[in-house]
């Protein structure tokens, strides 16, 4: 039986809030280079965004590459370019620790031909199978370009992905073997109706693919979307390993994972994600601080965001909050704010307001009222009469015409 280790979207580099996420790294890649120790998979797939930045730092090449030359000396490992990656980068990578020096790394920056190094071939179960891996870094649209006079489309995109899509795979068909052969396919790209977590940016749909027009193989690694996730639809195995580290608090509570699969020519897959456990934790409160002490062990060792109620304004929150629950990280907390409903109070829902009492109801939403609101829409209306009575400053050629026009010069006779 074949075994593959899928890991994705590292992101090495990524801050939190300027928070540097070092140690969370450290922990984390050393887990999974210790899940891959233990499983000892045939091959190791990574499908994109190794790091956050195009640009990354000394530190996080080092960090980055250490972690792949311990993963390499496990099994053969595949990096596909994401589109945070720099292919230029990639390239580089391949000339010091690639497959031209044998070092068991191979990196794909851009989309290849099976004929310049787009379809890997590996010997598994002691040269008792064979595993044939096409791989597809990030294709932007822009590649696509040519087939519209006038824009690309979803259409254009999708069908231009297809073509490059087939093309790998009759190459991996070509002297296939059921009975020996497994046929794998890694990309970096964005499967129509997968679960985003909320922090992620919004995909332009022309990036997007239809999951039936995933590789029919025995297991597509999919990378790009953060949430850990099988892709549904399709009748074969294709998965988001999804990141090993919440980017954002809109991936509080989400279980980061690697996959494990074993797959034997002409039977089912088996892909199990094993759960990564050693990062600091994102988390969310939301209440008094009288609640966040009862509760204080649930946030001890996380990166807290705070939304405190029943507070008075100038309180030191973080000071407070770091005394309740010392081994958190609190990021930006916050006093939660309620409009204030003596400004608020009698406005229809489509009253079209003057700009001053927009803003006055503007500020009672952000829970300023009374003398605070009063002073601050005062200045406002000074502000916008003075922007209202200021004079254009004069234009010197206007000038000149206008003397000229009023002291006509006549010839003499």
């Amino acid at each position: 039986m074949s075994r593959l280790l899928h890991t994705s979207d590292w992101h090495v580099g990524h801050t939190l809030y300027g928070h540097p996420r070092t140690a969370d790294f450290d922990a984390v890649l050393a887990e999974i280079v210790d899940i891959a120790r233990d499983i000892q998979p045939d091959l190791i797939i990574h499908t994109g965004d190794l790091f956050h930045s195009s640009r990354p730092s000394a530190a996080d090449l080092i960090r980055a590459m250490r972690v792949l030359k311990q993963l390499a000396a496990v099994a053969p490992t595949v990096i596909v370019a994401g589109n945070h990656d720099s292919p230029t980068y990639f390239r580089f990578f391949d000339l010091l620790a690639g497959q031209s020096v044998g070092r068991g790394l191979f990196f794909v920056d851009r989309f290849r031909t099976a004929e310049e190094g787009g379809v890997f071939t590996f010997d598994a179960c002691g040269g008792e199978q064979r595993i044939r891996l096409a791989a597809m870094p990030f294709v932007h649209p822009n590649q696509f370009w040519q087939r519209s006079a006038l824009d690309t489309s979803y259409a254009d995109y999708a069908e231009g992905m297809r073509a490059l899509q087939e093309q790998l795979l009759e190459s991996m068909r070509e002297g296939y073997d059921p009975d020996r052969d497994v046929l794998l396919f890694a990309a970096h790209v964005y499967v129509a109706g997968a679960r985003r977590s909320p922090s992620e940016r919004r995909i332009d749909e022309s990036f997007e693919i239809a999951a039936e027009d995933l590789a029919k193989v025995s297991y597509t690694a999919l990378g790009h979307i953060h949430r850990p996730q099988a892709v549904r639809g399709p009748s074969f195995p294709a998965r988001y390993a999804g990141s090993p580290l919440a980017m954002d608090f809109g991936e509080a509570g989400e279980s980061k994972s690697v996959v494990v699969v074993d797959v034997d020519p002409g039977r089912p897959v088996r892909a199990v994600p094993r759960t990564l456990t050693s990062a600091r934790r994102l988390d969310v409160f939301e209440g008094t601080l009288d609640d966040l002490k009862a509760e204080a062990d649930r946030y001890d060792g996380t990166y807290l965001k705070a939304v405190i109620t029943g507070e008075e304004p100038g309180v030191p929150l973080a000071q407070k909050i770091a005394a309740i629950v010392p081994n958190a990280i609190a990021i930006n907390p916050v006093l939660a704010t309620e409009p204030a409903t003596d400004i608020v109070a009698g406005l229809g829902p489509v009253e079209e307001l003057e700009l001053p009492d927009a803003f006055r109801a503007y500020l009672g939403q952000e829970g300023v009222s009374g003398a605070a609101a009063d002073s601050t829409v005062a200045t406002f209306v000074q502000l916008l009469n003075e922007v209202d009575d200021e004079a254009p400053p004069p234009v010197l050629a206007e000038e000149l015409l206008r003397a000229a026009l009023e002291d006509t010069w006549t010839e003499k006779s």
